[in-house]
């Protein structure tokens, strides 16, 4: 019996040394820098990595810290070292997040006649307002968007890329794919299992290589042109992407407001007339 217990404290401490090194090569930190920000040895942080030590639980919450992880990230970790997880992560629609929850609609609200949506970290829309769904439903009934919908959740890159979805109505198409295939590139490879590598996997074979800037490229856009063909009239916008700002709770801090705002004159008269 105590044979089995050591035997699953070490492959505990292996699997946590191997995550810390993995997050300590993704940010492209030393060993020496870490220990340094973390104020623990360089010696103690190598017997961590290897396995020969057990962190505590207040060292790896200050080793995560000093790596900027992402508050799941570090829940991942603190499992990995055998303690609990210390941040909570509260469905959105539970009755803890009521003040968030009505937030987020007056900020949607507010935004109007202009397009907003609220974003999982899976690009799942979780809420968007009548702007928006004035837009999604001029070109895809709800039968197109059950079918963009394997899982019951409608989601913001399939409906962008899929060839039933908005793609065949995006004249900027070759200005907007690259941003949002970077965007996808980028979360894949700053965080290890992120919901971008699969859907990555699932929309690169429809994307042409050249819509594929490379992960250490120069800084995406901060914002995306998006031209949508509308009869004989083009709506053109640009988006931006909105995140709480020191979020204590893993939903929150995933959630991303996708906000659109008319690029010229005609655009704005075309929302502010669907709005009326």
């Amino acid at each position: 019996m105590a044979l089995q217990k050591e035997k699953q404290n070490v492959s505990r401490r292996s699997r946590f040394g191997s995550l810390l090194a993995d997050w300590r090569r993704l940010r492209r930190v030393s060993q020496m820098t870490l220990a340094m920000d973390a104020v623990i040895s360089q010696r103690h942080l190598s017997f961590i990595e290897s396995g020969r030590a057990r962190p505590s639980r207040e060292t790896v919450l200050t080793i995560t810290e000093a790596l900027d992880m992402p508050l799941r990230a570090r829940n991942e970790l603190l499992d990995a070292a055998g303690f609990a997880a210390f941040y909570p992560e509260r469905p959105l629609e539970g009755a803890e997040m009521d003040r968030a929850r009505e937030s987020l609609r007056r900020i949607l609200a507010h935004h109007e006649p202009y397009p907003a949506m609220v974003l999982d970290r899976s690009w799942n829309i979780l809420m968007k307002n009548n702007a928006s769904k004035r837009i999604i439903s001029h070109f895809l009934n709800e039968a197109a968007i059950a079918q963009l919908s394997p899982d019951g959740k409608p989601n913001f890159m399939r409906m962008m890329f899929h060839p039933n979805g908005l793609k065949p109505h995006v004249v900027s198409w070759a200005r907007t794919a690259p941003i949002l295939i970077g965007r996808l590139r980028r979360e894949a490879a700053a965080y290890p299992g992120s919901p971008s590598k699969t859907l990555l996997r699932e929309l690169l074979p429809d994307a042409p290589a050249t819509f594929i800037p490379g992960i250490d490229d120069a800084p995406l856009a901060p914002t995306v042109a998006l031209e949508l063909e509308i009869g004989d009239e083009v709506l053109r916008l640009f988006n931006t992407l909105t995140t709480f700002g020191t979020p204590q709770d893993v939903t929150l801090q995933e959630l991303r407001i996708e906000m659109s705002y008319p690029t010229d004159n005609a655009s704005e008269a075309l929302l502010q007339g669907w709005a009326e």
